[in-house]
């Protein structure tokens, strides 16, 4: 769980908080307000997915095994959880 931005309890799920953007944020539970995730923190991840891949496919590449392509899974996951998971969320305040 992650923390909401406005009442600062961890009441937004992973999965919440990954498919929350601008346009579609995500809405705490408990006090109903909306809160997003920036999309320079996807772009960092899907950056250092990409890099990881290639390192992974130069790997495979030298070595001349493909099991070193398997490396990609786990490197997108890394990706996910430093750059997206780990990063704030952003409140949403409605003017009324």
């Amino acid at each position: 769980m992650h923390e909401c931005p406005h009442c600062k309890q961890n009441s937004i799920s992973s999965l919440q908080k990954l498919c929350s953007v601008l346009f579609m944020p995500a809405t705490c539970p408990n006090c109903q307000r909306y809160c997003y995730l920036q999309y320079v923190h996807g772009l960092k991840a899907l950056i250092a997915w990409v890099l990881l891949t290639w390192v992974f496919i130069g790997l495979a590449l030298q070595q001349q095994m493909i099991i070193y392509l398997i490396g990609t899974v786990p490197a997108l996951l890394y990706a996910v959880d430093r750059y997206m998971l780990q990063a704030p969320l952003r409140a949403i305040i409605v003017r009324r």
